[in-house]
C-alpha cells in the first residue's frame, strides 16, 4: 500500500495511536475497539470512534483486522501498521 509522505494526525489521532501500542507493550495482545475506548485519556462515543477509526485506516496507519471472541462476544480487532509505526517513532518488532 503507497503511503503519504505528509501524513498529518490531529492530537485525538496520535492519542489513539499510542493507545493501541501501549495496549500492545502491556499485554501482547491486539487491541480491539471496546478496549480502546475504555482506555483513551479522552470520553468518546462509539460513533465517534469509529469515524476516527476509519480516517486512521485511510492515513494507512492502522488496519481492521480479523473478528475474534473476547469476553464472550466478536470482537473488531485493531493493528498499528508499519507506516503508523514510523510516525510514532516505534521500531518495528522483527519476528
Amino acid at each position: 500500500m503507497m503511503q503519504p509522505n505528509n501524513t498529518r494526525l490531529t492530537v485525538k489521532q496520535i492519542q489513539i495511536l499510542q493507545t493501541i501500542n501501549q495496549h500492545w507493550l502491556t499485554h501482547r495482545q491486539e487491541i480491539d475497539v471496546d478496549q480502546l475506548l475504555d482506555a483513551l485519556p479522552y470520553q468518546t462515543t462509539k460513533q465517534s470512534m469509529q469515524f476516527s477509526i476509519r480516517a486512521l485506516i485511510k492515513k494507512g496507519v492502522i488496519l481492521k483486522c480479523e473478528c475474534e471472541v473476547r469476553r464472550g462476544r466478536q470482537r473488531r480487532i485493531l493493528k498499528i501498521t508499519d507506516h503508523g509505526k514510523r510516525l510514532l517513532g516505534i521500531r518495528s518488532e522483527v519476528a
